[in-house]
């Protein structure tokens, strides 16, 4: 604000308000005393003082008659009293302490010490706090406030019997609608304790912030630190000046006053309390029945205990929630002679202003809170107060009262101020969002909404008063969850202060997605169903049924993500399905999942090879068994055997019912102790060799084993490397424990451990011991490596043969071969295989690909499986051979094998097991229980961290597919690889049918026992794997995808362009392999290509996708699969520039953008985006996939947060690429440097990988530590090496201190680069900028307005070529300083500018134009245009109906679009076209006076009604105007006779006061009364709202400024006057004369008139408004206002030559708090000579 302008703003022009004797009112600011009327005292409505004073009847007539004269006239002395109330002003974030002392004449004081606490972010309101001195006699007081750091507050009053309320206000007064009187203000930043704020104060304080103290004496807002906050808290307070008085709020003591309710009227509350203002009442009639006129409740009150006259104002009745008083009647007994003042109160209804009420010199006021006042008329002294209520809201049975204030002085004539809090919220919830809109504001520019979730607050805004959300705190809306918010309307930096907040909860509009992830797991005769969370689901359903059934048994009503169903049959395959539910229906059904129950006590079938401790039936120990026990906290169930705790013979009576169980994952398997496990003795010494246990049930599976035993010397010993392996025969497993050495022994200890610590649970059945066999030793012999590729020397085929005769050899005493023939068998084969040849099927592990080389360089979404070429069924066992030269055998690795499901859902599809060197036999789980065959292909992952390990991995089971490795293959290679892969898969995919019937349709692992199907076949599999890429997708879609031509070439096509694609990616975030000699290693480490690569798997879509990116891999469909190899490489030429090709689609681009996106700023979906963007742009503003009017719609919207659309938000990464970087898109470098040096985001990751690195011109380090904007703000300033502040800002975010600290340091960018597109950027490489037009005069502009339109037109007069288009800018002129904002941007030549938001203000516009190179022209200027703030509808949503007939109703032709009878047209949707050129000639019926009812569609203001008809129609002659809220019950607002030309505005009235009345009103009907059968004739119906406050000079300023001829008298009273020869400016104006301000300003900005020696304004004004006689001021549309220098001040006064109005409206009337300009004039001239102007009284 300009310095001087606030001081006159806050005690402008001093002056008087009176009543003139015509019939204007004078309104004139700054008075510091009560105002008061000259109306001759002729009372309510004209009525004499005896008129006024009837016959006393009622409660008043009860009362008197039980009063003795004594009584009424009062005994009781009552002494006054002082309420000192402090309100925090500004935030402070620390306890305020103050002492308030009061002090008498004699010199006694009272003391009360008192603490205001501090602000809480999430408050509507100020804390306050009071200190009361009650029981005061009459005098004179003084009151001291001090408190820590603040100027000493002193005021003297004086008490004679009244309550005297003070409000002060610290650091800022901050006026509300409910203050009475002038609240005060205690100043603070005394930081040096001499009792005053002055400078010394603030140089104390910048020497502490240099400093950087912490001493908290300086920490004025209470945030913990001392900075640049503080000093702009102290510069403020500075501004403000001293600490000022407040004027006391008059209030008559509750110790003068009694109460009590009327005999039928039954009181809930205490009547003391409520009249000390600690509690509130309830009225009630006693009957119970609704209060009404003939069941009314009454309140007395009684004022004669006073000795003294009781003189009262006004009362002021504060309500609760409900039962507001709406209608009644108040009689009043007062004065010497026992005087009764009787009025009916009653509140209007429908009318949107401040509910009035006046009857028999009695005004009654309620405000939009229901708050009730009610003036007397002046003061008298009261002694008796009766309201008989007669209704309250809600027509219900009580009225409800919080308290109640029996004012001494009220301020006539000024109502509370409109704030312009916008009122009328409604929410329309929507799905993860909601609209907002409420009632329009008058003179406002703007509004601010508040929404708050969990303790997070977000604030938006907008010009409109309607706003859609759809996100909250960076992600997307939830549903069912309850978000507060509410709205304050802005105008420059004044605030209303914002409305009540309402809770607005998101809904769902549609049936949620359907469940994902679901799986069935078997148990004893149940299913466990689980399945993944559902957004926007209540319940949900399960389905399932008995394979084969025909239908499902259904349960409802779940609300978790799990449900088990019991009581099912053993051994049996259930099928499940769910679906979601919420309010709107059923979800599509899920994946159907499946899985057996498991088979019961059914006997697992041991293998008895060798076995030592034979049967001897079912319940009765087993032979060789000596003694058997457990510890360790496992128990024994259902066994005879054992009587004794801790005895486990049980595991050895061949009965699956007795068994052991402890409750945990390990049982002494993967941490074994002295009493873990089982320990059993046997009757004598034997040597083992393998030990075989089953579970009395399948829960689960043995991964971790221990053997301990004694020798024969009684040594306890560890068995090493023996291992547990889970096999299957019929419907049971069992597990072999296999001992990599025999041993000796009597008595063992076995320990087993489950696998991922699931389940919890640890139980043994049945154990078996058998004698040692070295026939699997021996076979294992002939290899003399661990993968089992080479024999040994002394291996022939008579050896093999005596193995392969001994395998298929029976045990003599089972009759059983050895338990694992089946694999053995495979371990002979392939030593008879290498007997005649070499085997070629061994995998090198490359320990390269792992992730402790990527540590360094952030990138997310890697994959590190190395493909085997191999594919296998859940349940399948197979052997896995691991070797490593110089380790040996059972040592562990770093190698894990990998286990994946072909076509899986997202969430579970692949499990990995640690492998050990030799040989590792591993039946393989089931990942997914899906209908669809269970299994997939194999891989190894390397986890270790040494370049020179050299593992090496065989696969011995499984299904072998082709396999294409090109990872570091070089490119002179590639068509060899490719040829043979091309031709294997041809091969493959011919047999896949052939081989699923083959090895799966007849097999007996139910895992894949289906028929054959393409998509779920885990034969139909391959991998491509790349240097940056490994594509893992259906083998046959491959082959499909290549189809059509030349196979090779079509794959090496493709290879080539996925590999030339993501170096594009991959320079654009700074990464390569290649650096030139002599690069620092630390920036090698940090800038390398990732080891490993992407994954691109075939997977189940979840619900909504079409694609998606996981941690490991990107997700795509059958579909999509073919496309994996239907690219081709792009051509460009050395610049980069497009010339063919084309990489593949957005949704995978997108997809990878997910897995390399740079953490430090990443915004889903949105910098993702950037390298879809970057494989599809050509260079043309048509190539990207926003739109840039979109982009330059946002960047000139000055809206925070992030643009609505996420492609939008997309244009503000791109163009940082198009500012910065220097060549065509799809140009590539040979080094890092050179890539750092031309790529703009290649150096943002860069640094965000490497903070350290990024420059620090004023030594400030970058550091990435306050979320993705504020690092993105700094990388980006850091890449450009710009402070790029304006650039974000105008992109809707706001940098903390932090970043502008860092950004700072740098030059600030001068171009205009949030208008830069692909277009101009090609047109610089192309020309160079040597044809700016920076600061060249190369355009010019007018405007022009109509109904707060602007259209401004634009002519170039440079080269157009350059051209890039016009920025738009408006510029208002406020307190005589300009203040501008961007309206826009535009490229063509014109531009409409919507400016309804600025009605009433004049506007110049300035026009830049900006070139290719994003440098500004100088500024155009247009003339000034003054926006219309006409309050015109919006016509675009309603409709209209009408009781006329017209001949020009029609009715279209049915056609084949529309066969049905089509819906008629009438010819009255005519009335609401915008055209005058269409018109409506209809006519009622006789009888029926025409009508014409226009439906809004929402509940909108309306203030006015424009009837327009054609210059030879027939108009409207008599009229009636209604409106209504519902369309059901009307209210008239005005009646009379059309009488002027071809058109007509009429404004609304309420049939009571002068002003202009505005209704809430959703219908308006407009009659011809009396006009039935005649024609009608209408060619447009408009409606108007409020238009905003307005100022003008008179006819232009024609005639309104000169001097005046003789003195003119305003106030005869006080003889208040302007005296003759005063220089006088005049004009008119509509607004409230209680809030309006008038300013006049010259063309240097200064105030016309100056200021005198003391800084005190030398011109004067008073404004004149229709006199309001009884009734509160209101707004005017013909109020007329004077601003004059008095003739001794001519002569110090220099007249300007031309001169401008601003009007303003204040918030508080005595105050003039919380002013803004609501409008202004375009400058007038002064004529030269001065003509002579005389004012009419």
């Amino acid at each position: 604000m300009k310095k001087g302008t606030s001081r006159f703003l806050a005690g402008i022009l001093a002056a008087v308000l009176v009543f003139s004797s015509g019939a204007d009112f004078v309104f004139a600011r700054g008075i510091p005393t009560s105002i008061k009327s000259v109306i001759p005292n002729l009372g309510a409505e004209g009525q004499t003082e005896k008129e006024r004073t009837t016959a006393v009847s009622g409660s008043a007539a009860t009362w008197l008659a039980n009063q003795s004269i004594a009584a009424i006239e009062g005994s009781e002395i009552i002494n006054g009293s002082i309420e000192v109330e402090i309100i925090a002003g500004v935030e402070v974030k620390k306890v305020q302490d103050f002492q308030v002392i009061v002090k008498n004449e004699k010199g006694e004081q009272q003391e009360k010490k008192v603490s205001l606490a501090a602000s809480k972010e999430d408050s509507l309101s100020p804390a306050f706090v009071q200190a009361k001195f009650m029981d005061l006699e009459e005098g004179n007081y003084e009151i001291q406030i001090l408190g820590d750091g603040y100027a000493n507050y002193y005021q003297k009053i004086k008490v004679e019997g009244l309550h005297y309320k003070l409000k002060i206000y610290t650091g800022k007064v901050a006026y509300s609608n409910s203050d009475s009187g002038k609240p005060g203000l205690i100043v603070r930043g005394d930081l040096n304790g001499d009792g005053k704020l002055d400078k010394k104060d603030a140089s104390d304080l910048v020497d502490k912030i240099e400093e950087k103290s912490k001493d908290p004496r300086y920490d004025l807002n209470g945030d913990g630190i001392v900075n640049l906050l503080d000093l702009n808290y102290l510069t403020e307070w500075l501004e403000n000046g001293k600490s000022q008085t407040a004027e006391p709020e008059l209030i008559i003591p509750s110790r003068a006053i009694s109460g009590k309710a009327g005999d039928t009227t039954k009181l809930t509350g205490d009547m003391e309390q409520f009249l000390q203002g600690e509690a509130g009442i309830t009225l009630a009639p006693e009957n119970g029945l609704e209060i009404s006129e003939d069941n009314p409740v009454e309140l007395s009150f009684d004022f004669t205990r006073s000795k003294n006259p009781v003189n009262v104002e006004g009362i002021i009745l504060q309500p609760q929630e409900s039962g507001i008083i709406t209608e009644g009647e108040i009689t009043v007994l007062y004065g010497e002679e026992n005087q009764i003042k009787k009025a009916t109160i009653s509140a209007p209804s429908g009318i949107r202003m401040l509910a009035t009420s006046q009857n028999n010199g009695i005004t009654a006021k309620w405000d939009e809170n229901g708050v009730l006042r009610i003036d007397l008329g002046g003061q008298i002294a009261v002694k008796l107060v009766t309201f008989r209520i007669t209704s309250t809201t809600g027509k219900g049975n009580l009225a409800e009262i919080s308290s109640v204030e029996f004012v001494n002085d009220m301020e006539s004539k000024i109502p509370d101020p409109v704030m312009n809090i916008p009122t009328n919220l409604q929410a329309i919830p929507g799905n993860k969002s909601f609209v907002l809109q409420w009632k329009a504001e008058m003179n406002v520019t703007g509004y601010e909404i508040k929404i708050s979730y969990k303790g997070i607050t977000e604030t938006r805004k907008t010009t409109m008063n309607k706003i859609e959300v759809s996100s909250f705190n960076k992600e997307e809306m939830k549903n069912k969850e309850d978000y507060e918010v509410s709205v304050q309307s802005v105008n420059g930096e004044w605030r209303s202060g914002y409305s009540q907040p309402m809770i607005v909860t998101p809904v769902v509009t549609s049936v949620p997605d359907r469940p994902d992830y679901v799986t069935v797991k078997g148990g004893y005769r149940t299913i466990d169903i689980r399945w993944g969370k559902v957004k926007d689901a209540d319940t949900f359903n399960v389905f399932y049924k008995e394979e084969g059934a025909s239908t499902y048994t259904k349960v409802t009503g779940i609300t978790g993500l799990s449900y088990q169903v019991t009581g099912l049959k053993d051994n049996t395959k259930y099928i499940a399905y769910v679906t979601a539910t919420n309010e709107i229906g059923d979800s599509k059904k899920s994946l159907e999942a499946e899985d057996r129950t498991l088979n019961g006590l059914i006997e697992a079938k041991l293998p008895a090879y060798k076995l030592i401790n034979t049967s001897k039936g079912e319940g009765v120990l087993s032979n060789h068994i000596k003694a058997a026990t457990i510890g360790g906290g496992g128990i024994m169930v259902d066994s005879p055997l054992d009587k004794t705790t801790g005895s486990a013979l049980g595991l050895f009576d061949n009965s699956y019912k007795s068994y052991v169980e402890r409750e945990d994952w390990d049982y002494g398997g993967a941490y074994p102790d002295s009493v873990k496990g089982v320990t059993v003795e046997l009757d004598q010494v034997y040597t083992l060799g393998m030990i075989t246990l089953a579970e009395p049930i399948d829960i689960g599976s043995y991964y971790y084993v221990t053997v301990q035993y004694w020798d024969e010397n009684g040594t306890k010993q560890k068995a090493t490397k023996a291992t547990i392996g889970q096999r299957t025969s019929g419907d049971r497993k069992y597990y072999i424990i296999k001992l990599n050495e025999p041993i000796k022994t009597s008595k063992l200890q076995i320990g087993v451990g489950r696998y991922g610590s699931t389940p919890r649970m640890v139980r043994i059945s049945e154990i078996r011991f058998h004698a040692y066999d070295s026939l699997e030793q021996d076979i294992m012999d002939l290899y003399a490596d661990d993968l089992h590729i080479v024999l040994k020397d002394n291996v022939t085929a008579e050896v093999i043969q005596k193995l392969q005769d001994r395998l298929n050899t029976k045990d003599t005493a089972s009759g059983e071969f050895h338990p694992d023939r089946e694999s053995l068998q495979k371990e002979l084969d392939m030593a008879k295989l290498l007997l005649e040849t070499e085997l070629s099927d061994v995998v090198q592990v490359n320990p390269n690909i792992t992730a402790e080389n990527d540590k360094s360089i952030a990138v997310g979404g890697m994959n590190s499986w190395q493909p085997l070429g191999v594919t296998a069924a859940s349940g399948d066992q197979i052997v896995v051979y691991v070797g490593n030269p110089g380790m040996k055998a059972g040592a562990s690795t770093n190698v894990q094998l990998v286990f994946t499901q072909q076509h899986a859902e997202s969430s579970n599809f692949y499990k990995a097991v640690n492998l050990k060197i030799g040989r590792n036999e591993i039946t393989l789980p089931k990942i997914s229980s899906t209908i669809q065959e269970k299994g997939g292909a194999l891989y190894v992952q390397y986890n270790g961290n040494k370049s020179t390990d050299q593992y090496a991995v065989r696969v011995s089971g499984g299904t072998k597919f082709p396999i294409l490795n090109l990872y570091h293959v070089p490119e002179e290679e590639y068509s060899k690889k490719i040829s043979t892969y091309v031709q294997e898969l041809k091969a493959y995919v011919a047999e896949l049918e052939t081989q699923h019937e083959k090895l799966h349709s007849t097999s007996e692992n139910e895992s894949v026992a289906y028929a054959y199907d393409a998509k779920n076949c885990i034969l139909n599999v391959t991998d491509i794997q790349m240097d940056k890429v490994m594509i893992s997708v259906p083998a046959s879609q491959i082959l499909a995808g290549l189809s059509g031509g030349n196979e090779e070439q079509s794959l090496l096509n493709a290879v080539e362009a996925m590999d030339n694609m993501l170096t594009l990616f991959y320079q654009h975030k700074g990464l390569t392999d290649s650096f030139a000699e002599g690069t620092d290693p630390k920036v090698i480490e940090k800038n390398h290509l990732p080891y490993r690569y992407l994954n691109i798997r075939y997977m189940k879509m979840f619900a909504g996708a079409f694609m998606y990116a996981a941690g490991n891999h990107i997700g795509i469909e059958w579909n999509e699969t073919r496309g994996m190899v239907g690219s081709s490489p792009v051509v460009s030429d050395e610049n980069g520039k497009y010339i063919s090709g084309r990489y593949f689609g957005w949704g995978i681009a997108h997809e990878i953008g997910h897995e390399i996106n740079q953490s430090a700023y990443a915004h889903a979906e949105v910098t993702n985006n950037y390298f879809s963007v970057l494989a599809q742009a050509k260079d043309r503003n048509d190539s990207v996939r926003f739109k840039y009017p979109e982009v330059f719609k946002k960047v000139t919207s000055g809206t925070w947060g992030y643009a609505s659309n996420v492609f939008t938000q997309l244009g503000m990464y791109w163009q940082l690429h198009l500012a910065y970087d220097r060549d065509y898109n799809y140009k590539t470098y040979a080094t890092y440097q050179e890539i750092f040096d031309h790529l703009f985001f290649a150096r943002v990751d860069s640094y965000a990988r490497n903070p350290e690195s990024a420059p620090a011109p004023g030594n400030i380090m970058l550091a990435l530590d306050s979320g993705r904007d504020q690092n993105l703000m700094r990388l980006a300033s850091a890449a450009a090496e710009k402070n790029l502040t304006e650039f974000f800002t105008r992109w809707g975010m706001q940098p903390d201190a932090a970043t502008l600290s860092y950004m700072e340091q740098f030059a600030e960018e001068k171009r205009a680069i949030y208008y830069v597109d692909d277009t101009a950027r090609v047109y610089e490489i192309e020309h160079g900028t040597s044809a700016s037009i920076a600061g060249k005069n190369v355009v010019t502009a007018n405007a022009s307005e109509k109904d707060s339109e602007v259209t401004i037109t634009m002519n170039f007069t440079g080269n157009s070529e350059v051209l890039q288009g016009y920025e738009i800018v408006r510029v208002f002129t406020e307190q005589g300083e300009q203040r501008r904002e961007v309206a826009g941007f535009t490229q063509e030549n014109t531009f409409t500018d919507n400016a309804a938001f600025a009605a009433n203000h004049v506007v110049i516009y300035e026009v830049t134009a900006i070139d290719k190179f994003m440098n500004r022209s100088s500024v155009c200027q247009t003339e000034e245009v003054k926006i219309t703030g006409s309050g015109l509808h919006n016509k675009a949503h309603w409709s209209v109906s009408t009781n006329m007939a017209s001949q020009d109703d029609s009715v279209i032709d049915s056609s084949e679009t529309d066969p049905c009878e089509p819906t008629p047209v009438p010819a009255i949707d005519k009335v609401i076209d915008n055209s005058n050129s269409t018109e409506f000639v209809g006519s009622a019926a006789d009888n029926a006076d025409p009508y014409i009812i226009l439906e809004l569609n929402q509940l909108t203001e309306v203030a006015a009604l424009r009837y327009s008809y054609s210059s030879g129609g027939q108009a409207i002659t008599s009229y009636m105007v209604e409106v209504s809220s519902d369309g059901e019950n009307y209210n008239t607002v005005k009646e009379g006779t059309f009488t002027k030309g071809s058109g007509e505005t009429i404004y609304f009235e309420n049939g009571e006061d002068p002003w202009v009345c505005t209704y809430d009103a959703a219908f308006v009907r407009l009659t011809a009364v009396g006009q039935s059968g005649k024609k009608i004739s209408i060619t447009e119906l408009d409606l108007y709202g409020p238009s905003g406050d307005n100022i003008e000079f008179l006819e232009g300023g024609k005639n309104s400024i000169g001097k005046l001829q003789s003195e003119y008298v305003y106030d005869t009273d006080k003889n208040l006057k302007i005296p003759a020869n005063s220089i006088i400016f005049t004009g008119v104006y509509k607004g409230n004369p209680a809030y309006n301000v008038v300013v006049l300003y010259d063309e240097t900005g200064k105030i016309v008139g100056g200021t005198d020696s003391t800084g005190a304004l030398v011109a004067h004004q008073i404004i004149l408004a229709p006199d309001p006689k009884d009734a509160m001021l209101g707004e005017t549309s013909e109020g007329t206002w004077i601003y004059w220098i008095e003739p001794s001040d001519i002569s110090g006064v220099s007249l300007p030559n031309r001169v401008r109005a601003e009007l303003y409206r204040v918030d508080n009337a005595i105050t003039n708090e919380g002013q803004r300009m609501v409008s202004d004039t375009s400058f007038v001239t002064i004529p030269e000579n001065l003509p002579t102007i005389s004012i009419n009284p």
